[in-house]
């Protein structure tokens, strides 16, 4: 299960899908998709409650993130319109002018590329996928696992 990024890839998770369904596995297929947003929302709420110990406009724009899925993935989502300041939250600013006055509320900027589990970015969402993530996936892999040898007993 190599990592690029934040992303989990989960080597033939589409294959099995698609077998999945060959063998008339619905249930199955449902529960792999279930599995998927349970991980992003776990890592939602992480996030949330990480926020919740900062600033007002960080917790705010924390209210923004959401899990979402589909059946070969799921996603955490953030920021919407009525929160467009949701990534200056999560990463910082370097300098933000409005009619050339530097603006006000962004703590420094932490960068915006996951370097691993160690790595530095963020505020909020990076710093609770670096804590839960390692744990959410092997948690994942198990459920599939689980998955996998109830639809394909030997």
């Amino acid at each position: 299960m190599p990592t690029e990024g934040i992303y989990a890839n989960v080597d033939g998770l589409a294959q099995f899908t698609r077998a999945l369904a060959r063998a008339g596995a619905d249930g199955t297929k449902q529960e792999v998709k279930e599995a998927n947003w349970a991980v992003a929302d776990k890592l939602t709420q992480a996030a949330k409650e990480k926020a919740g110990g900062l600033s007002r406009q960080q917790r705010s724009a924390s209210q923004s993130l959401r899990a979402t899925k589909t059946q070969n993935y799921a996603a955490v989502r953030m920021g919407s319109a009525r929160k467009p300041y949701t990534l200056g939250a999560e990463f910082g600013s370097k300098k933000l002018t409005r009619n050339g006055v530097i603006a006000r509320g962004f703590r420094p900027w932490r960068g915006n590329q996951f370097d691993g589990w160690e790595g530095g970015a963020g505020y909020f969402l990076h710093p609770a996928i670096r804590e839960k993530g390692p744990a959410l996936l092997r948690e994942y892999m198990d459920h599939i696992d689980r998955l996998m040898s109830e639809a394909f007993p030997e």
